[in-house]
């Protein structure tokens, strides 16, 4: 069982066509982009668990900005190992912009 748990907090720039995804869209784009790497995932725990990721806010359907974004993990892992891992992943229009935001 999972207990402890790491956070881990990046800055997402949203833009481009990823501007008419909604906040919903972008747990589910974030989630399987996460599930694409290697990285020691948190989850949920209950009968259906699922990756875990908070926003401090969303975006309205249709702008573009900046994206506060809590990804949790299970093991201390560093901002640019979550970000040479995660970029990758991430579909064009969403980049990490941020990787120096204190917990």
């Amino acid at each position: 069982m999972q207990n402890t748990r790491f956070l881990l907090k990046l800055g997402l720039y949203k833009s481009g066509e990823m501007i008419y995804f909604s906040q919903l869209d972008l747990i589910h784009i974030l989630a399987r982009a996460l599930r694409r790497t290697n990285l020691p995932l948190y989850y949920t725990q209950g009968f259906n668990p699922r990756v875990k990721i908070s926003f401090s806010s969303g975006l309205k359907l249709g702008t573009q900005g900046r994206v506060d974004t809590t990804f949790y993990f299970t093991e201390q892992i560093s901002h640019e190992k979550l970000k040479t891992e995660l970029q990758p992943q991430l579909p064009e229009g969403l980049e990490i912009i941020k990787d120096d935001v204190k917990c």
